[in-house]
């Protein structure tokens, strides 16, 4: 499985599916994220764009999802906590579903994980779990990447102890596939 599909393949796949301006709030979702995450890298040395693409991807091409909403959500996912856009602007530019979403989605350093998740998983009904979890699930993958050993354990620990738990009460399939992650990252660890 290629996990570095970038935009242009996720437009490609979504042509067929969505509506034209559904097409385009996808677009401009990018574009906004693009701009947020300018001059941003991962720990494995990639733009930030492309985690956010990665995770849009995941929802599409492994849970074949294809809800204009939940895209755009995944394309914004980190945009309110990485730079100065507001949920108010997100608000505006794609309305208030999504704007929810992606502020469910903002981790705030005075709140716990454990309460972060909870009140991700609260709120069900508006997809963030989908979301979050494609979101972890994607960092999980390529963790092994990053140079930060403590970031490696923290997350292998931090998976098997809050993600894991809510993806086995969220979908199977996320469930499954972050345990196959965090078996890779285990392997990995044991072997450094």
């Amino acid at each position: 499985m290629v996990y570095t599909r970038d935009f242009a393949y996720l437009e490609e796949k979504l042509i067929t599916h969505l509506s034209d301006d559904e097409l385009y709030n996808v677009q401009r979702a990018y574009e906004v994220a693009e701009k947020a995450h300018t001059g941003q890298r991962r720990d494995e040395g990639t733009a930030y764009i492309v985690h956010p693409v990665r995770v849009a991807v995941t929802l599409v091409d492994e849970l074949d999802m294809y809800s204009p909403k939940l895209i755009c959500s995944a394309l914004l996912h980190d945009v309110i906590e990485d730079s100065p856009t507001t949920r108010a602007e997100i608000a505006a530019g794609f309305g208030e579903e999504i704007a929810e979403i992606v502020w469910l989605l903002t981790k705030f350093e005075d709140v716990s994980l454990a309460v972060y998740l909870e009140e991700i998983e609260a709120a069900h009904h508006t997809g963030a779990p989908i979301v979050k979890l494609c979101d972890r699930l994607d960092n999980l993958r390529f963790i092994s990447h990053s140079p930060k050993l403590e970031k490696k354990y923290r997350y292998a620990d931090t998976t098997e102890k809050y993600y894991l738990p809510m993806a086995q009460r969220t979908n199977a399939y996320l469930y499954r596939e972050l345990n196959r992650a965090l078996d890779a990252l285990k392997i990995a660890l044991g072997s450094e």
